[in-house]
């Protein structure tokens, strides 16, 4: 069975990715979906190997959007185009031209 997150696990897991990969809040995308791989490697295009990306498991969409909407209005986290509704939450960042399309 997988591990379910806390809203503060993923909160403190996100923001440990973020600092460990840099950047700037706008250079990042921050989700939530019923299945968040499908969400940002079939939606969003996020290229599995190049680009920077996680998702957890939160206990419910509630969790989820708790992480969501501290990421965008707390930190600036443009949301993902394909941030939608579920008790996934998937963030990423691309790299510098992986995604040309």
């Amino acid at each position: 069975m997988a591990m379910i997150f806390s809203p503060q696990q993923i909160k403190f897991e996100f923001l440990s990715y973020i600092k460990e990969f840099g950047g700037q809040a706008a250079e990042w995308r921050v989700g939530c979906a019923a299945d968040a791989q499908e969400a940002m490697f079939d939606r969003e295009g996020v290229d599995r190997e190049r680009d920077i990306w996680l998702w957890k498991p939160a206990l419910s969409p509630a969790a989820a959007r708790i992480v969501f909407r501290y990421l965008t209005e707390q930190l600036h986290v443009p949301a993902a185009e394909s941030a939608g509704q579920g008790a996934n939450i998937f963030l990423f960042k691309r790299m510098s031209g992986s995604s040309d399309a």
